[in-house]
């Protein structure tokens, strides 16, 4: 499975996941994790809604990780979700199935809906199981933001 995440330079190849420490998101509350997409197109719409074009930092990267087809992996469709999981902001029980998950260390990959595209998906990887080391950075390359995808 072929993986995408923008991050800044200097955290490229980091796989940590500590920057989940710093800040909560969707799937998760302060606790390590990594958020990838399964295409580059759904990375980059994520990412962009996240930020005002002013926060874009000039040292974006894309990096383009794998992972084995055969890593422990769990998968939640929306249906298994309540009504409201793609509101802004989600509703606290997908932050209590994230860390649930990151906590059990269940599956080194969680397969979610992206609440920005309907028929796309994320993966949420837990740097904290041992399946980690089946994951590795094929590519970095930097990134900028086509301007066209801002406001005028």
């Amino acid at each position: 499975m072929i993986l995408y995440r923008i991050a800044r330079e200097k955290h490229a190849h980091d796989l940590s996941g500590n920057g989940g420490l710093i800040s909560s998101a969707r799937w998760h509350d302060h606790m390590p994790v990594i958020y990838t997409s399964i295409t580059s197109s759904t990375c980059i719409l994520e990412t962009l809604v996240h930020v005002r074009p002013e926060e874009i930092h000039n040292d974006l990267h894309m990096i383009v990780m794998e992972a084995p087809d055969d890593i422990s992996s769990e998968l939640i469709t929306a249906l298994q979700l309540p009504s409201n999981w793609n509101e802004i902001p989600g509703p606290p029980i997908l932050k209590q199935i994230g860390n649930a998950w990151l906590k059990a260390k269940s599956s080194a990959l969680l397969i979610v809906p992206s609440a920005v595209d309907p028929f796309a998906r994320n993966v949420i990887i837990n740097p904290l199981h041992a399946d980690i080391s089946m994951i590795s950075i094929k590519e970095t390359m930097p990134y900028t933001y086509d301007e066209r995808l801002f406001f005028r």
